[in-house]
C-alpha cells in the first residue's frame, strides 16, 4: 500500500507554527470554512461534516496524521475536531456524556485542514489549527471519546459499560519515563518509582518542581499507577497540565544539574525524541530493565511482553444496537481504521504511520492483556503483520516476501506481503 500523502505531513520540515488564527478571530468549531490554498484565512467554502474527538493528550499524533487524509478524502470526507482533556475525561464524555463543550462556555480545540501551512514544530502538529465553541446554546457531546486506559482504570464502568456504549480498542501504546538528553540517568525500577512518586525520596529527584507528571485524568499517569502502586490521585510532582506540557518542560533543558533532577512521564511517540532520553524500566519480579525498542522503532519489547508498561488504545462510541458499530458514519470509519478492520483512506499505509508515531497495531502483537497492566497471555492475531511492521521498523525481516498465500508453505498466509505464520 502507497503511503506518500500521509508520509508527506508527518514529515514536514519542523518551523515556526503559524496558525490562520493570527490573520483574524479564531473559526467557530461548530462551522468551520476550508482554508484558502496557503492556509492563511477561511475561504466560503464549508469544511467536510465535523466528528468530535475527546480525551486523551498521548493518543494526539495519530489523530493528526489521520486528520488532513480524511478532510480531502474524496470518498467519506470529514472533519475531526480534538480536544485534549485526558484520557478519563474520554472515558466520561461517552460513558457517563460528559459534554465535550458545555453551554454557555468558551471551549478551545483543534482541527486538521490539508490547505493549512502550519508545520510540525515542537508540540504542534503538521496541518494543525485552532477553533472555539464560543457560548454554545446547548452542549457539545464528543462522538468518540478517546482514553490509554479501560474505563475501569478511570473509577467508571465498575459493573460493565451501559448499553449503547462500546469500547472498541485499536493501537498499542507503551508508557514510559523519560528524562532530558543531557541526564546521567539512564534506567528505573517499579520499586524506584513507587519512591520517587509516592514520596519524592528518590535521589535525584527529590525537587517536585522538576518531577513532570500529569494529574488523575491523564491515561499515561493512570497507566503507570497501576504498574508502580501509586494511587494515580496521590502523585508527587508538578502536573504539566498534557502530553505536551510534559515534553515542553523538559525538552528545553540545557544546564547538567537541572537535567539530572528532572524526570517525566510521557507515551513513547513523546520520550523517543531526540530531545528527550528514554528511561528502561525493571517492573516488579524482573531482573532487569527494558526499553519499548530493542532497535529504534521495533517495539519489540513491548510486542513480546518483557516491556510492562502497555495498553491498547480505547475508543468508546454510542453504537447502533443491530449492527453494535458506531451511530455516526464518521465515527464508525475512525474506529475501522484504527482497529483495522478496514482498509485505510487513499491506500494509506497505516502499518508504516504507526511505526512512526511509536504504535503497535494488534495485528503485530505476540501477546495480549484484558485488565490494565494484567497478566500477559500469548495472542494470534487473525491476519498477523509482524514481519510487515518489522521491514518497516528496522528495514529487514527474516519473513518470506509474498503476493498469494501459494507462495507460503505449511501454517502460513501471505499477510502484507509476508508469510506470516498462523
Amino acid at each position: 500500500m502507497s503511503s506518500k500523502i500521509l508520509a508527506g505531513a508527518l514529515l514536514l520540515l519542523v518551523a515556526t507554527p503559524r496558525f490562520a488564527s493570527a490573520a483574524g478571530p479564531l473559526q467557530e468549531c461548530t462551522a468551520l470554512k476550508k482554508l484558502d490554498p496557503g492556509g492563511a484565512t477561511a475561504s466560503a467554502t464549508d469544511a467536510p461534516p465535523v466528528i468530535y474527538i475527546t480525551g486523551s493528550s498521548a493518543v494526539k499524533p495519530i489523530i493528526a496524521a489521520l486528520g488532513p487524509i480524511l478532510f480531502a478524502s474524496n470518498t467519506r470526507p470529514s472533519t475531526i475536531v480534538y480536544r485534549s482533556q485526558g484520557s478519563c475525561n474520554g472515558v466520561s464524555a461517552t460513558v457517563a456524556g460528559v459534554p465535550m463543550a458545555p453551554a454557555g462556555s468558551t471551549t478551545s480545540a483543534i482541527f486538521w485542514d490539508p490547505n493549512s501551512n502550519t508545520l510540525a514544530a515542537g508540540s504542534t502538529t503538521a496541518k494543525e489549527e485552532k477553533c472555539v465553541f464560543t457560548n454554545p446554546p446547548t452542549a457539545i457531546f464528543a462522538d468518540i471519546g478517546v482514553s490509554d486506559v479501560f474505563a475501569q482504570t478511570c473509577g467508571q464502568a465498575l459493573q460493565g459499560l451501559p448499553q449503547g456504549i462500546a469500547d472498541f480498542q485499536g493501537p498499542i501504546q507503551s508508557m514510559t519515563f523519560a528524562v532530558p538528553k543531557g541526564s546521567k540517568e539512564s534506567s528505573i525500577s517499579a520499586e524506584a518509582a513507587y519512591l520517587l512518586f509516592g514520596l519524592a525520596k528518590l535521589p535525584p529527584w527529590t525537587d517536585n518542581l522538576f518531577i513532570h507528571r500529569r494529574n488523575e485524568t491523564s491515561g499515561t499517569q493512570q497507566m503507570i499507577a497501576t504498574a508502580i502502586g501509586v494511587d494515580a490521585k496521590v502523585w508527587t510532582g508538578t502536573n504539566g497540565g498534557s502530553s505536551d506540557g510534559v515534553f515542553a518542560a523538559m525538552s528545553g533543558v540545557v544546564d547538567q544539574a537541572t537535567a539530572d533532577k528532572s524526570i517525566g512521564i510521557l507515551a513513547a511517540d513523546y520520550s523517543a525524541r531526540p530531545e528527550l532520553k528514554q528511561l528502561a524500566y525493571q517492573h516488579y519480579g524482573q531482573r532487569c530493565g527494558y526499553r519499548p525498542d530493542v532497535q529504534p522503532l521495533d517495539k519489540r519489547n513491548t510486542r513480546e511482553g518483557r516491556y510492562a508498561i502497555w495498553g491498547p488504545l480505547h475508543l468508546f462510541t454510542q453504537v447502533d444496537a443491530g449492527s453494535g458499530l458506531a451511530k455516526k458514519q464518521e465515527a464508525r470509519d475512525i474506529i475501522a481504521y484504527l482497529t483495522g478492520t478496514e482498509p485505510p483512506p487513499l491506500g494509506v499505509d497505516l502499518i508504516r504511520t504507526e511505526v512512526g508515531l511509536h504504535i503497535v497495531p494488534p495485528c503485530a502483537m505476540k501477546v495480549q492483556r484484558k485488565s490494565e497492566i494484567g497478566p500477559m497471555t500469548p495472542f494470534k492475531p487473525a491476519r498477523a503483520c509482524g514481519c510487515a511492521f518489522d521491514k518497516e521498523a528496522v528495514g529487514t525481516t527474516s519473513c518470506k516476501s509474498c503476493t498469494t498465500n501459494a507462495q507460503c508453505t505449511g501454517t502460513e498466509s501471505c499477510n502484507f506481503g509476508f508469510c506470516e505464520k498462523q
